[in-house]
């Protein structure tokens, strides 16, 4: 009987096809091939960012160069996705229509559908690029958005193009309960969808829209963040007689915004009249398509400067959120260079991790000359790039949202970044496949810098064929060695080559951790950190004793002692300090950088301090040795934590009045 009813199918499929190509247009069923896939209609992602994802994913294994999204920001009353991939022949357009869930992705009807390559169907047809998209759910993510679109798509050659309009149903577990026995297992209907076509006499155009109308309204209200302007809507006055810095009712708004609009009758929207909900960008309109995305990540950085380390979900709203985290996830460009194509003049510290048990990582910088860059010396692949992909969502041209040099510093004792790099591949002859899950190859780096900024970036993320479903795994897989301070500030990705990508769960957003190739990473991931750990921790000490040795007068000692005894009775680390700088208006641009990236400093004008230092400006030792004194004592006030919500403005007037105090006489 199951053959009986797959030959059926077959020739249904063949007869729909032939009809559309006649010119019919068809009506016909959406069907999953297997019932829990029923469930992609209510949405199986959680996000509507999830969805975009999932159709540039398409595009990408499409072949193609160019995605174009539009979100219709900041009404969202629909979308467009389009790009300039291969598009789908009506063959390949039905066959999807008919089996969701049963991609036809790695499989030989993908090579017999011509949509991935003649010898090996996890490459894509032209580019070769190895396929994201796998078991074919991923046009239905747009479930999370609306249960209206349309797709348009079209091979380069034919001269019509095939179109496509879905609506897909609401899902309810009772009509699944209420189904006979008989019934169970059969392929389910989701959803209406009329296909025809379209002559056209441009030959030569190719690629994909898919146009989603009648947004949802949790959609819509997520995209908006309506959950962080409704706050606003339920401040209270502020009272006359109150501090504006010590009122609680103003509530906390993002610092980068796409602003709010009220609709209006007619749908269209204008923005509220209170300034704090227009747009807030970091970018002009003047900034090109290039820089906006660019200027996003510097904006995030600087607000690093006044501050700890920022969460993403307080300085970007859900618009810009979704931004950054699509940047994370699809195979795109580094906002600077790729971390293997990194060289000993963008960091000076490098090191291999060893894959051996209970091995220690490998100094690189002696194996390295200046312009060596890693992945070549070492042999790595994940920084080439097959072919070039662009995404531009809104006009804002997207990038992976990581760098690796000119980072901010902190009042950490070391002030460099420390780069580790590894990789590793199975060894599964002697394993059967069932007890294996294949082959595993992967490449990693770890980065360890003073201060993650944003601090969303403190964890650990797998790429699976350059692709991530996921933000970083804070958790770093479960690691439990309990190196807090070491760990919060380390960065690390794992790109997966072969392997894993079973491990996925439907979402592409979670894994199995039961997986055997999961717990391979893990494992390898906890004694990477392991290695890391040592390794920093050897070169602290090292740096300790510089330190150590640069205070020599009993002075500068008997200073150091007092601060340290501080710090240790406050259980912070008396070599991870804050300290004083005083600059010119005038210091070279090399000297300038250095202060702006000193975040967590106590950073004071020259021109000032020669004001307040007038009466004893002749004394040079004694105006070094109150400039100490003001320096230890902003030191025991931050080890008390008395400093943390004090501006960079105010923390310079904080100094400028201890050393006004500490020259006077008598």
């Amino acid at each position: 009987m199951a053959g009986y009813k797959m030959t059926n199918d077959n020739e249904l499929e063949v007869e729909l096809i032939n009809k559309i190509k006649s010119g019919s247009r068809e009506t016909t069923k959406l069907e999953t091939d297997d019932k829990v896939l029923a469930r992609v209609t209510d949405g199986i992602y959680r996000l509507p960012g999830s969805a975009i994802r999932e159709l540039i994913s398409n595009a990408y294994d499409a072949d193609a160069e160019n995605v174009y999204v539009s979100t219709d920001v900041p009404r969202f009353n629909s979308m467009t996705i389009r790009d300039d991939g291969n598009g789908m022949s009506i063959d390949t357009l039905v066959n999807m229509i008919r089996h969701i869930g049963g991609s036809a992705k790695r499989t030989i009807k993908g090579q017999e559908l011509k949509v991935t390559d003649e010898h090996d169907p996890s490459l894509s047809l032209n580019k070769k690029r190895k396929l994201i998209g796998k078991i074919g759910i991923g046009l239905f993510s747009v479930a999370q958005l609306t249960r209206d679109f349309e797709i348009i798509t079209k091979q380069k050659g034919d001269p019509f193009y095939s179109r496509a309009k879905v609506s897909l149903f609401n899902y309810s577990e009772e009509n699944i309960e209420k189904k006979s026995d008989d019934e169970r297992g059969k392929s389910f209907q989701t959803g209406n969808v009329d296909i025809w076509t379209e002559k056209t006499e441009n030959i030569n155009a190719h690629g994909t829209d898919i146009i989603l109308s009648n947004i949802k309204r949790s959609a819509k209200d997520q995209l908006r963040s309506v959950d962080i302007w409704g706050q606003t809507e339920n401040e209270t006055e502020l009272d006359e007689e109150v501090d504006d810095i010590l009122d609680s009712s103003k509530a906390i708004l993002p610092d980068f915004h796409v602003g709010y609009l009220e609709t209006d009758s007619d749908g269209t929207g204008v923005y509220q009249q209170e300034m704090a909900r227009a747009p807030e960008l970091p970018w002009t309109d003047s900034t090109s398509s290039e820089d906006r995305f660019k200027k996003l990540y510097e904006g995030i950085l600087d607000k690093t400067k006044n501050a700890v380390s920022p969460k993403l979900n307080l300085v970007l709203d859900n618009y810009l959120n979704m931004l950054w985290t699509l940047g994370l996830s699809i195979p795109l460009p580094y906002v600077e260079k790729h971390p293997f194509n990194l060289t000993k003049k963008d960091i000076s510290d490098i090191y291999v991790i060893n894959n051996r048990k209970k091995g220690q990582v490998n100094d690189a910088n002696e194996l390295l000359d200046e312009e060596d860059k890693l992945g070549d010396k070492f042999g790595f692949s994940a920084q080439i790039e097959k072919s070039e992909f662009n995404v531009l969502v809104d006009g804002i041209k997207l990038f992976r949202p990581l760098r690796f040099t000119n980072l901010p510093e902190s009042k950490a004792m070391i002030k460099k970044p420390i780069l580790f790099i590894g990789k590793y591949q199975t060894n599964l002859s002697n394993m059967a496949l069932e007890d294996s899950a294949g082959d595993l190859e992967f490449e990693a780096y770890v980065l360890w810098t003073p201060k993650v900024s944003p601090r969303d970036h403190n964890g650990s993320l797998i790429r699976i064929n350059d692709a991530s479903g996921i933000m970083f795994d804070e958790t770093f897989m479960k690691h439990q060695v309990a190196e807090h301070t070491i760990k919060s500030q380390l960065t690390i990705e794992i790109f997966v080559h072969k392997g894993l990508d079973s491990a996925l769960n439907i979402d592409r957003e979670s894994f199995n951790i039961a997986h055997p190739h999961y717990q391979i990473v893990m494992r390898w991931l906890h004694s990477a950190i392991r290695q890391v750990v040592n390794r920093y921790k050897q070169i602290k000490r090292e740096k300790k004793k510089e330190i150590e040795n640069f205070h020599e007068d009993d002075f500068s000692k008997a200073l150091d002692e007092i601060v340290s005894k501080s710090y240790v009775f406050n259980q912070k680390d008396p070599h991870e300090r804050s300290n004083l700088i005083v600059f010119g208006e005038q210091e070279e641009e090399a000297t300038v950088c250095k202060v702006e990236n000193s975040v967590d400093s106590f950073v004071v004008s020259q021109d000032r301090i020669e004001r307040v230092f007038e009466p004893i400006k002749r004394n040079k030792i004694k105006q070094k040795k109150i400039i100490n004194k003001s320096e230890a004592i902003l030191q025991i006030l931050d080890s008390y934590n008395l400093l943390e919500n004090l501006t960079v403005e105010r923390q310079e007037l904080l100094v400028i009045d201890l050393i006004e105090i500490l020259q006077l006489e008598g």
